[in-house]
């Protein structure tokens, strides 16, 4: 049995999806970004200077691959493992995303947690993150410079559209984490790894308390919430830092694994009564698709602004259904256009169709 991500993906991730996407200049920005960014120079960076774990090289971390992969209902992605004194792990890509782990991870992470770290990246391709963190990623490293040309209204690194980037990355976090605690049957392991992250490596011989480091945690949000210019220093501050939050991290997940929720999905008796999709996870582009038949004559729509919902008036949903045929044919469109090429085309046709 393999979990659904859209039974399992934070609340908070898709309200902050959505937030991000509402954002003005979002889809031009994304549009600008596939028309010049291809996933092959990943691919370049990677063969050429990291080392490519598989059967026959470093196989004790490969093996621990495709048990992850087949309860997260997912392909087998590639795994590098890159020379970097940091602690780290992430996943990249789109329609073949990888895994990189750091030399450093090794220094600070014992054996039997690297499973843990392992399906929290791949919790990321079951949630369908991976594109959109790839393009996060770059325009919180500001070097995204390039496509400043290609987007209207004078740039793309606004403010706005980088909180809102910043905001979703760390909620599409708790979505992954929450994928880590399902493979582990519990939540004890990816908050060991949120501790030693945040610190406790494998050479201090004292013994961390997780106690305290759930109610460090629970000082912190008492701390930030309700505070705009706290929020504010806290995007200031982490905003180019890979995984922050570890302590708040770690709450959510030791929380999450005690709700029937979690207890349902472990069951495989969990029936949502109405399940959000997580297509708009994967739609690249549905506010920049051309009118049919106009193809040259294309202009950017702005988000509309919904009016206020009253109090007692519960907010309407507006909620596309999923399409494979209509996912096929946004591809295919980036294929006409010279955005993606015929590889990548057929590959993500491949998947759409589950062949």
């Amino acid at each position: 049995m393999s979990y659904n991500a859209e039974h399992y993906v934070h609340p908070s991730d898709k309200a902050a999806l959505k937030t991000l996407r509402a954002i003005p200049g979002f889809h031009q920005f994304v549009k600008a970004f596939m028309k010049i960014w291809s996933e092959r120079q990943f691919r370049i960076t990677n063969m050429s200077s990291s080392i490519r774990i598989n059967e026959k090289q470093l196989p004790e971390y490969y093996d621990m691959l495709p048990p992850i992969c087949e309860k997260l209902g997912i392909d087998i992605p590639e795994l590098y493992l890159s020379l970097d004194v940091n602690p780290n792990a992430y996943t990249s890509g789109d329609t073949k995303p990888f895994i990189v782990m750091t030399s450093g991870l090794f220094e600070t992470i014992p054996m039997d947690l690297v499973p843990t770290i392992l399906a929290h990246e791949c919790g990321h391709i079951a949630c369908h993150h991976v594109l959109y963190h790839t393009i996060g990623s770059i325009l919180l490293d500001r070097t995204s410079v390039a496509l400043a040309s290609f987007v209207p209204y004078g740039g793309i690194a606004s403010m706005p559209l980088e909180i809102a980037f910043f905001y979703w990355m760390r909620c599409s976090e708790l979505s992954a984490d929450r994928a880590a605690v399902l493979y582990d049957g519990q939540a004890n392991k990816m908050s060991e790894v949120c501790l030693r992250l945040a610190g406790y490596d494998k050479d201090i011989s004292n013994i961390a308390s997780q106690e305290e480091f759930m109610k460090q945690a629970e000082e912190y949000r008492e701390m930030i919430r309700g505070s705009a210019w706290d929020k504010t220093l806290e995007f200031l501050t982490l905003k180019n830092r890979t995984h922050p939050l570890m302590a708040v991290r770690a709450l959510e997940c030791e929380a999450w694994a005690k709700t029937e929720q979690f207890e349902k999905i472990i069951n495989g008796t969990y029936d949502q009564e109405e399940t959000e999709t997580i297509a708009e996870l994967t739609e690249l582009h549905d506010d920049i698709e051309e009118t049919k038949g106009k193809k040259n004559k294309a202009k950017f729509e702005m988000p509309k602004i919904k009016k206020k919902q009253k109090a007692d008036q519960a907010p309407e949903e507006d909620v596309k259904p999923y399409s494979i045929p209509d996912e096929i044919r946004k591809y295919k469109e980036l294929l006409d256009d010279g955005i993606i090429t015929e590889e990548e085309f057929a590959e993500k046709k491949k998947q759409l169709l589950s062949l």
